[in-house]
């Protein structure tokens, strides 16, 4: 068959059976297989337009997961990082063959029912992909306020009211400390400054694990101070959480128990100079690292229903109850009292007269 080449399109070249567009990368030319010659122009036309389409906008799930990673998720924490990726994983594979603007709110029913019997997860997934359906919004893929996420209510949650004793927290590193075999463990001496830092201190286990030696340590290429550090005066944080938001820092000042740690943690000789808390290799230790040691520390000392995360209610909570609430909010880098409440323990029964 003779095909006039001025009837094609350019970058448009016919080569034995097939029609193939053209493109130049560089001196190197790219020949990309379009359709047969036999099924005729019409077919060539609209393979054309769907390689345009695609070029101009490509608003499937999968890609504005892949957008949002990109433009937003990479300027979140490392932990949050790793959290963001399991979910969106996950979001992306259930909405594989969605465009977001097709996504309704009987389609996110549907993805989070079998969530149900775990409200924490599900409000988890809930969010992210409310977010998603946001971005998707900003990039022009849904109109306006269609966010189909809103339509669905979030799951109550009871708040968390466990309380760590303080024989419970000596149980557990000792149990650090020692094996089952009853021989130290290698890495007990480093998870219990680990417990100790953030009991005294307050802090969450993400913040401990990027504190620095000094201010200079803790400052990125730009000159901005970017990790918690330790001077004179004490331990400064700036909490990941308040970092894009209220900006709260706050200063641990020394006492001789915080310094105690400290002391101790030096007297071990890791070779790491940046990283306080480090692994025998001195190697800087990672969340999951660090939450696998809690967790086989609890198990030994046969402690029930404990999460690294509430040693910093019991701190907020001890801390309470010795220097009052406001205090309490200060160590918890909190802008409101009522953000505090929430980790404060009723360890106890507060004493009150009657009535009359």
């Amino acid at each position: 068959m003779t095909i006039d080449r001025k009837t094609l399109p350019p970058r448009i070249h016919p080569k034995g059976r097939w029609y193939y567009l053209v493109r130049a990368e560089g001196k190197k030319r790219i020949w990309e297989k379009l359709t047969r010659i036999s099924a005729g122009l019409p077919e060539l036309y609209r393979k054309l337009a769907d390689l345009a389409q695609q070029e101009v906008v490509n608003d499937s799930m999968p890609a504005v997961v892949a957008a949002w990673r990109k433009e937003v998720g990479s300027r979140h924490s490392k932990k949050t990082q790793a959290n963001d990726l399991y979910q969106t994983e996950e979001i992306a594979q259930r909405f594989a063959e969605f465009r977001a603007c097709d996504v309704s709110p009987p389609d996110v029913k549907e993805f989070l029912k079998d969530l149900r019997d775990r409200p924490r997860t599900h409000n988890a997934y809930r969010a992210m992909l409310r977010e998603l359906m946001r971005f998707a919004e900003e990039l022009g893929f849904r109109e306006p306020g269609t966010n189909p996420v809103d339509s669905i209510r979030t799951m109550s949650i009871k708040a968390r009211d466990r309380y760590i004793t303080d024989s419970e927290l000596r149980r557990i590193k000792v149990a650090a400390m020692y094996g089952d075999d009853g021989l130290r463990t290698r890495s007990g001496a480093m998870v219990c400054a680990l417990i100790d830092l953030a009991y005294l201190t307050g802090q969450r286990i993400g913040d401990l694990l990027e504190l620095r030696w000094s201010l200079r340590l803790a400052m990125n290429a730009k000159g901005e101070i970017d990790a918690p550090y330790i001077d004179k005066d004490g331990i400064h944080f700036q909490p990941s959480k308040t970092e894009s938001s209220t900006g709260a820092r706050v200063l641990i000042s020394w006492t001789p128990r915080l310094q105690g740690v400290i002391d101790r943690i030096r007297a071990m000789k890791r070779q790491n100079l940046r990283y306080v808390i480090t692994t025998q290799d001195s190697q800087p230790y990672t969340y999951s690292g660090a939450s696998s040691a809690w967790s086989r520390a609890r198990e030994r000392a046969h402690v029930k229903n404990c999460h690294f995360h509430d040693l910093r209610a019991k701190a907020l909570t001890d801390k309470e109850d010795r220097d009052g609430m406001g205090a309490a909010k200060t160590m918890g880098a909190h802008s409101t009292e009522q953000q505090t409440a929430t980790y404060v323990r009723q360890k106890k029964a507060r004493k009150i007269t009657a009535t009359r």
